[in-house]
């Protein structure tokens, strides 16, 4: 697997990192509180890529200010 992707297990670790592995909708929610772009897996789950996952903390390459910020998507 790329490790540009993040699976949902390891979505799910990172979202609640002790305890027992938390439900879809959770980390769903989670993601969306925190803008992390993702996609469903197929298989109930979503993935997302560490792109995504560092431009939603606020961690990335600063962006050409003379791009449009749908170019970057």
């Amino acid at each position: 697997m790329n490790e540009r992707i993040i699976p949902f297990t390891t979505l799910q670790r990172v979202c609640v990192p002790v305890g027992p592995l938390p439900r879809t909708v959770t980390v769903r929610r989670w993601a969306d509180r925190l803008g992390i772009r993702y996609n469903h897996d197929g298989r109930g789950g979503i993935w997302t890529t560490l792109d995504a996952l560092n431009a939603a903390i606020g961690l990335g390459v600063a962006a050409d200010k003379s791009q449009k910020m749908e170019d970057l998507i």
